[in-house]
Protein backbone atom coordinates (compact mmCIF):
# COMPACT_ATOMS: atom_id res chain seq x y z
CA UNK A 1 0.00 0.00 0.00
CA UNK A 2 3.00 2.54 1.07
CA UNK A 3 4.64 1.92 -2.59
CA UNK A 4 1.46 2.68 -4.37
CA UNK A 5 0.49 5.66 -2.49
CA UNK A 6 4.13 6.93 -3.04
CA UNK A 7 3.73 6.39 -6.92
CA UNK A 8 0.32 8.32 -6.82
CA UNK A 9 1.84 10.82 -4.94
CA UNK A 10 5.14 11.19 -7.87
CA UNK A 11 2.86 10.58 -10.39
CA UNK A 12 0.66 13.63 -9.17
CA UNK A 13 3.69 15.76 -9.10
CA UNK A 14 4.84 14.69 -12.36
CA UNK A 15 1.37 15.82 -14.02
CA UNK A 16 0.98 19.64 -11.97
CA UNK A 17 4.87 20.11 -13.64
CA UNK A 18 3.91 18.90 -16.95
CA UNK A 19 0.54 20.53 -17.26
CA UNK A 20 1.98 23.88 -15.71
CA UNK A 21 4.23 23.72 -18.13
CA UNK A 22 1.79 23.43 -21.65
CA UNK A 23 -0.19 26.13 -19.96
CA UNK A 24 2.67 28.23 -20.17
CA UNK A 25 3.83 27.19 -23.17
CA UNK A 26 0.41 28.49 -24.93
CA UNK A 27 0.40 31.08 -23.03
CA UNK A 28 3.18 32.30 -24.81
CA UNK A 29 0.95 31.91 -28.38
CA UNK A 30 -2.22 33.72 -26.52
CA UNK A 31 -0.53 36.76 -26.23
CA UNK A 32 1.45 36.68 -29.64
CA UNK A 33 -0.20 40.07 -31.56
CA UNK A 34 1.42 38.52 -35.17
CA UNK A 35 -1.28 35.72 -34.42
CA UNK A 36 -4.75 35.70 -36.11
CA UNK A 37 -7.52 35.70 -33.13
CA UNK A 38 -8.58 32.16 -33.98
CA UNK A 39 -5.29 30.98 -33.85
CA UNK A 40 -4.85 32.73 -30.32
CA UNK A 41 -8.42 31.47 -29.17
CA UNK A 42 -7.33 27.48 -30.21
CA UNK A 43 -3.92 28.23 -28.25
CA UNK A 44 -6.34 29.69 -25.14
CA UNK A 45 -8.32 26.32 -25.02
CA UNK A 46 -5.22 24.53 -25.19
CA UNK A 47 -3.82 26.40 -22.35
CA UNK A 48 -7.08 25.58 -20.15
CA UNK A 49 -6.92 21.73 -21.40
CA UNK A 50 -3.45 21.61 -19.80
CA UNK A 51 -4.19 23.53 -16.80
CA UNK A 52 -6.60 20.68 -15.82
CA UNK A 53 -3.74 18.35 -15.00
CA UNK A 54 -2.79 20.30 -12.08
CA UNK A 55 -5.84 21.56 -10.93
CA UNK A 56 -6.35 17.36 -10.48
CA UNK A 57 -3.27 16.76 -9.46
CA UNK A 58 -2.91 19.39 -6.50
CA UNK A 59 -5.70 17.53 -4.70
CA UNK A 60 -4.31 14.05 -5.31
CA UNK A 61 -0.80 15.01 -3.92
CA UNK A 62 -2.53 16.38 -0.51
CA UNK A 63 -4.81 13.10 -0.30
CA UNK A 64 -1.65 10.42 -0.76
CA UNK A 65 0.25 12.43 1.47
CA UNK A 66 -1.76 13.05 4.32
CA UNK A 67 -2.22 8.61 3.82
CA UNK A 68 1.87 8.23 3.63
CA UNK A 69 2.04 10.47 6.76
CA UNK A 70 -0.25 8.27 8.36
CA UNK A 71 1.41 5.05 7.33
CA UNK A 72 4.90 6.09 8.11
CA UNK A 73 3.73 7.74 11.52
CA UNK A 74 0.53 5.72 12.90
CA UNK A 75 1.64 6.58 16.59
CA UNK A 76 1.77 10.13 15.94
CA UNK A 77 -1.31 10.86 13.25
CA UNK A 78 -4.31 8.40 13.36
CA UNK A 79 -6.26 6.82 10.79
CA UNK A 80 -8.98 9.12 10.39
CA UNK A 81 -6.14 11.40 8.48
CA UNK A 82 -5.86 9.35 5.50
CA UNK A 83 -9.62 9.50 5.60
CA UNK A 84 -10.42 13.04 6.39
CA UNK A 85 -7.38 13.82 3.15
CA UNK A 86 -9.35 11.28 0.43
CA UNK A 87 -12.50 12.58 1.51
CA UNK A 88 -11.30 16.26 0.49
CA UNK A 89 -10.32 14.89 -3.05
CA UNK A 90 -13.50 13.90 -3.53
CA UNK A 91 -15.22 17.04 -2.82
CA UNK A 92 -12.16 19.08 -4.48
CA UNK A 93 -11.73 17.01 -7.64
CA UNK A 94 -15.39 16.48 -8.00
CA UNK A 95 -15.75 20.76 -7.39
CA UNK A 96 -13.32 21.26 -10.35
CA UNK A 97 -14.67 18.81 -12.49
CA UNK A 98 -18.04 20.14 -12.33
CA UNK A 99 -16.78 23.86 -12.55
CA UNK A 100 -15.15 22.83 -16.14
CA UNK A 101 -18.71 20.80 -17.24
CA UNK A 102 -21.94 22.82 -18.21
CA UNK A 103 -23.04 22.32 -15.17
CA UNK A 104 -19.96 25.01 -13.99
CA UNK A 105 -21.60 27.56 -16.31
CA UNK A 106 -25.59 26.69 -14.81
CA UNK A 107 -24.17 27.06 -11.16
CA UNK A 108 -21.49 29.88 -11.03
CA UNK A 109 -21.50 29.43 -7.51
CA UNK A 110 -19.54 26.72 -7.55
CA UNK A 111 -16.15 28.75 -8.21
CA UNK A 112 -16.89 30.54 -5.07
CA UNK A 113 -17.15 27.33 -3.11
CA UNK A 114 -14.09 25.95 -4.90
CA UNK A 115 -12.28 29.43 -3.99
CA UNK A 116 -13.70 28.70 0.08
CA UNK A 117 -12.01 25.66 -0.27
CA UNK A 118 -9.04 26.46 -1.27
CA UNK A 119 -8.89 28.97 1.51
CA UNK A 120 -10.01 26.29 4.07
CA UNK A 121 -7.12 24.45 2.79
CA UNK A 122 -4.36 26.97 3.12
CA UNK A 123 -5.40 28.04 6.92
CA UNK A 124 -5.77 23.91 7.82
CA UNK A 125 -2.33 23.31 6.44
CA UNK A 126 -0.50 26.23 8.08
CA UNK A 127 -2.31 25.24 11.63
CA UNK A 128 -2.46 21.20 10.78
CA UNK A 129 1.48 22.08 10.44
CA UNK A 130 2.22 23.38 13.33
CA UNK A 131 0.27 21.81 15.66
CA UNK A 132 2.11 18.42 14.21
CA UNK A 133 5.38 19.94 14.94
CA UNK A 134 4.62 20.76 18.48
CA UNK A 135 3.80 17.00 18.91
CA UNK A 136 6.83 16.00 17.34
CA UNK A 137 6.38 15.57 13.43
CA UNK A 138 9.49 15.87 11.78
CA UNK A 139 11.04 19.31 10.84
CA UNK A 140 11.46 18.16 6.94
CA UNK A 141 7.17 17.33 6.66
CA UNK A 142 6.17 20.47 8.48
CA UNK A 143 8.34 22.12 5.85
CA UNK A 144 6.72 20.48 2.78
CA UNK A 145 3.25 20.73 4.60
CA UNK A 146 4.12 24.81 4.91
CA UNK A 147 4.79 24.80 1.03
CA UNK A 148 2.30 22.91 0.06
CA UNK A 149 0.18 25.63 1.90
CA UNK A 150 1.69 28.39 -0.08
CA UNK A 151 1.42 26.45 -3.58
CA UNK A 152 -2.61 26.48 -2.61
CA UNK A 153 -1.99 30.45 -1.99
CA UNK A 154 -0.38 30.61 -5.15
CA UNK A 155 -3.09 29.21 -6.98
CA UNK A 156 -5.61 31.57 -5.63
CA UNK A 157 -3.40 34.26 -6.06
CA UNK A 158 -3.07 33.31 -10.45
CA UNK A 159 -7.19 33.24 -9.57
CA UNK A 160 -7.32 36.95 -9.07
CA UNK A 161 -4.63 38.13 -11.45
CA UNK A 162 -6.50 36.45 -14.22
CA UNK A 163 -9.28 38.52 -13.53
CA UNK A 164 -7.94 41.34 -15.45
CA UNK A 165 -6.50 39.41 -18.22
CA UNK A 166 -9.98 37.37 -18.95
CA UNK A 167 -11.44 40.96 -19.50
CA UNK A 168 -8.55 41.85 -22.09
CA UNK A 169 -8.91 38.49 -23.69
CA UNK A 170 -12.89 38.30 -24.15
CA UNK A 171 -12.58 42.20 -25.61
CA UNK A 172 -9.92 40.76 -28.08
CA UNK A 173 -12.57 37.78 -29.20
CA UNK A 174 -15.25 40.05 -29.21
CA UNK A 175 -14.05 43.56 -30.73
CA UNK A 176 -10.72 42.33 -32.57
CA UNK A 177 -7.39 42.55 -30.81
CA UNK A 178 -5.89 46.02 -30.30
CA UNK A 179 -2.67 47.76 -29.37
CA UNK A 180 -4.02 48.43 -25.84
CA UNK A 181 -5.49 44.92 -25.53
CA UNK A 182 -2.44 43.13 -26.24
CA UNK A 183 -0.39 45.29 -23.80
CA UNK A 184 -2.72 44.48 -21.41
CA UNK A 185 -2.66 40.89 -21.65
CA UNK A 186 0.60 41.21 -21.43
CA UNK A 187 0.83 42.64 -18.39
CA UNK A 188 -1.34 40.56 -16.38
CA UNK A 189 -0.01 37.68 -17.70
CA UNK A 190 3.29 38.66 -16.59
CA UNK A 191 1.64 38.76 -12.91
CA UNK A 192 0.43 35.49 -13.41
CA UNK A 193 3.83 33.90 -14.32
CA UNK A 194 5.27 35.43 -11.25
CA UNK A 195 2.69 33.38 -9.09
CA UNK A 196 3.91 30.21 -11.41
CA UNK A 197 7.22 30.44 -10.79
CA UNK A 198 6.85 30.47 -7.12
CA UNK A 199 4.73 27.20 -7.45
CA UNK A 200 7.40 25.34 -9.74
CA UNK A 201 10.01 26.38 -7.33
CA UNK A 202 8.04 24.82 -4.48
CA UNK A 203 7.25 22.04 -6.04
CA UNK A 204 10.96 21.59 -6.09
CA UNK A 205 11.81 21.87 -3.26
CA UNK A 206 8.93 19.98 -1.78
CA UNK A 207 10.22 16.86 -3.93
CA UNK A 208 13.68 17.63 -2.72
CA UNK A 209 12.53 17.30 0.89
CA UNK A 210 10.27 14.15 -0.24
CA UNK A 211 13.93 12.05 -1.20
CA UNK A 212 15.89 14.08 1.55
CA UNK A 213 17.96 15.63 -1.01
CA UNK A 214 17.50 18.92 1.36
CA UNK A 215 17.66 17.26 5.08
CA UNK A 216 18.22 19.79 8.14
Amino acid sequence: MYTLLLYVHVLALVYWLGGDLGTFLSSRHVLRSDLGVESRQTAFKILMECDMGPRIAMPIILGSGCHLAALRWPTLLPSEIALGGWLLVAIWVGLVAAIHSPMGRRLPSLAHWDLRLRFAVVLGLLGGGAYGLSLGMPGWIALKIAVFAVLVACGIAVRFALKPFAIAYASMVSEGPSDAGNAAMITHMGVVRRYVWVIWIGLFVNAALGLHVITF
